[in-house]
């Protein structure tokens, strides 16, 4: 495991006053993969956004998160949905 290549999976229960625990863990991630700081900000928006969607569609289904740093880009599913970002962005 390094900040280039690391995988983590979690898993979050349906509820809208979590959206902030995936917020946390994608800092968390963005931070271990020394994404820039805009960048990462951005795709911390892109992934709580997604999640509130989930929660908002499915609102007592747990949500799955993984969070995965390879190749170059750190790319997090949030139930299904895959958002990248390149790690030199």
């Amino acid at each position: 495991m390094s900040p280039e290549s690391f995988n983590f999976t979690v898993t979050v229960p349906g509820d809208a006053r979590l959206v902030g625990v995936v917020r946390y863990l994608c800092a968390h991630a963005v931070g271990y993969a020394r994404l820039p700081e805009a960048a990462g900000a951005a795709l911390c928006e892109r992934v709580a956004t997604a999640a509130a969607d989930s929660v908002a569609t499915n609102p007592h289904a747990a949500c799955p998160l993984e969070f995965a740093c390879a190749d170059g880009e750190l790319r997090v599913s949030v139930a299904g949905q895959i958002i990248t970002q390149p790690l030199n962005a």
